[in-house]
């Protein structure tokens, strides 16, 4: 027996060393920069996300300090840090890009148009959601957006009354939620029926997002957490718990929309009709539709008004002048101007643009492939098949394109605007491409609504939140702070009467 495992040892250690030469010497990708051991394992990656928590994406910004705007990353993904180059990478439906499954994976919503492979799945999966997400079916249910907005300010009110401290991210993921839970599915989640704001809303998506890193090392943990009993979840882990518990929920809610028994006009009613090919008409594929749609829906949002409360609660001058121009649309604090109205007014469109460049979005990096074509960057010829990628938030933040990136300046884009400058082209939060998010309109419409009917209500003051408790400093699929999650505190000072 210890001569047959010395042996096995033997010939794993062969296996590797070998394996290490190939792809040091000899592998298509051997002669680009980067660190060796990053060429030789993944191992490199997860010691930086896995056992640094998250911290991989301040490790590829040091390392093309070093090797410059193009590396190796792992032994077989690109990483370029060149905000010209996006376009190329995350390109239009002309050119043809395909995600990479394992990457995908971890996020386990298979199925789903965000997890679809190849360029003709994605349309086939795509093209039903896109008329409830287009900028015309938005703007029919701003009504549906504005009573639960309406929900939000009276705990606004109550807590100026009670003089009770509210915790915005929760009060943002709760709105959030409620409107997506409602447009996605045709049910109100009531999270803004709690006096908390449900402060457990976002427990399933933050475990889906802080276990994502180990799930793309361990792809057996997502199938191991769905097949474990609730009972035994809600002792293990809440958070999984929160995460499975949700999606036993929208598989059981989907399989109703398949039987006929709902009638609520919902986007997963829509296309669980008949009208749809037979295999997209599963509850497991409409389950996972409705996740994907309720995890972008939720938190990122919520985490974009978050920080562009917080950012604007601290610049006076910045929340001076733009409550002065909402004045035109707004004569009240109870005005209801229309989404289209808001658009129309420049200085509320430079904020919403800057909310959304200091908020980043995904935080973490998307590979795409191109299967058949060889991309050239500079000197270095990228063999077809390789997943290539650029991080969001290099973009958002490059100073040669945002000066002072990390000063929240919305005139940065009127000045842009005035000589003639896109700025918007570089605005990659919805990514970019064939595969920009469908949800981009509603995002929009909520940052739209909801900053100008805070800031022409109410007054506001930051209470024991400081930098530390917004800032990026962890990427699990968005931006997290050094501990904890995201957290902004408010006292609430003043209700606007005029």
């Amino acid at each position: 027996m210890t001569g047959i495992t010395t042996l096995i040892i033997d010939g794993i250690l062969a296996f590797l060393v070998i394996r290490s030469i190939y792809r040091l010497y000899f592998h298509p990708l051997s002669k680009f920069p980067g660190p060796k051991l990053a060429a030789v394992s993944s191992a490199y990656e997860f010691y930086y996300n896995v056992i640094k928590r998250g911290t991989f994406i301040w490790e590829l910004e040091r390392l093309h300090e070093v090797y410059g705007p193009i590396i190796r990353i792992t032994p077989r993904e690109i990483h370029i840090k060149d905000s010209n180059y996006y376009d190329e990478i995350y390109a239009s439906s002309l050119r043809r890009r395909e995600k990479d499954a394992v990457v995908v994976d971890k996020f386990d919503l298979d199925g789903s148009g965000f997890s679809a492979i190849s360029p003709e799945v994605h349309r086939q999966r795509r093209a039903p959601l896109d008329r409830f997400f287009s900028k015309a079916a938005v703007s029919k249910i701003q009504d549906s957006i504005q009573s639960r907005l309406e929900k939000f300010c009276d705990h606004l009110q109550r807590a100026y009354n009670s003089h009770k401290v509210v915790s915005l991210d929760a009060g943002f993921s709760a709105l959030t939620s409620d409107i997506i839970h409602q447009y996605a599915f045709g049910f109100n989640s009531g999270n803004l029926d709690q006096e908390d704001f449900n402060e457990h809303v976002r427990d399933g998506i933050n475990a889906l997002f802080m276990q994502s890193h180990i799930a793309f090392f361990f792809p057996i943990i997502p199938t191991i957490m769905n097949a474990l009993p609730l009972s035994l979840l809600e002792k293990l882990n809440p958070y999984v718990y929160a995460l499975v518990s949700q999606k036993k929920d929208l598989h059981r809610r989907s399989a109703e929309a398949l039987a006929g028994k709902t009638s609520n006009g919902s986007v997963i009613e829509n296309i669980a009709g008949p009208h749809m090919p037979e295999h997209m008409r599963t509850p497991d594929r409409l389950a996972a539709e409705g996740l994907a749609l309720i995890i972008g829906g939720t938190e990122t949002t919520a985490r974009a008004l978050g920080l562009g409360t917080y950012h604007l609660i601290r610049n006076e001058n910045i929340m001076a002048k733009l409550r002065e121009e909402l004045r035109s649309v707004m004569p009240t604090p109870e005005s209801k101007p229309t989404w289209n109205q808001l658009e129309q007014l420049p200085y509320l469109s430079a904020v919403v643009l800057e909310i959304l460049r200091i908020s980043t979005g995904i935080a973490s990096r998307s590979p795409r492939i191109a299967p058949t074509e060889t991309l050239i960057y500079k000197n270095f010829f990228i063999p077809p098949g390789t997943p290539v990628s650029e991080t969001n938030y290099f973009v958002l933040t490059d100073p040669a394109i945002f000066p002072d990136p990390h000063v929240f300046d919305p005139e940065r884009w009127m000045r842009a605007t005035a000589k003639g400058e896109r700025l918007d082209r570089y605005l990659v939060n919805f990514s970019k491409g064939s595969r920009i998010c469908v949800g981009m309109n509603l995002v929009y419409a909520e940052l739209y609504l909801i900053i100008s009917t805070l800031v022409r209500r109410f007054d506001l003051e930051l209470y024991e939140t400081t930098d530390k408790h917004i800032g990026f400093a962890r990427d699990f699929g968005t931006p997290y702070p050094v501990e904890g999650n995201f957290n902004v505190r408010v006292m609430v000072t003043r209700i606007i009467r005029e």
